[in-house]
């Protein structure tokens, strides 16, 4: 599992990979462990966050999202858990066909 400083790392790493500007990149959480990730991109939002990611948020003049309603969060987050789900298929597939190709 990635958490805090790996998940940076992760994130460094794939967008070394695909040649991604991480000044441009946008990232979302609603934990402190999330820190070390939201710092690596130029657009950290969080997100409902705890206590702990609120301040460094403010801190960091970050953009902060609060919702308050679950039907909110629905209307907003399934949109993009599905299109972060696609992005991913289209990558693990992308990276399968590049393997195969390769040997």
């Amino acid at each position: 599992p990635l958490h805090g400083l790996a998940k940076a790392e992760a994130v460094r790493a794939l967008a070394e990979r695909e040649g991604l500007d991480l000044s441009q990149c946008w990232a979302y959480s609603d934990s402190a462990n999330d820190i070390p990730m939201l710092s690596a991109v130029g657009n950290p939002v969080a997100v409902n966050p705890d206590p702990t990611l609120r301040a460094h948020a403010r801190d960091n003049d970050w953009r902060i999202r609060d919702f308050s309603r679950r039907e909110q969060v629905k209307r907003i987050a399934l949109p993009a858990l599905s299109a972060a789900t696609g992005l991913a298929a289209g990558l693990a597939v992308g990276y399968a066909v590049a393997r195969t190709r390769r040997k």
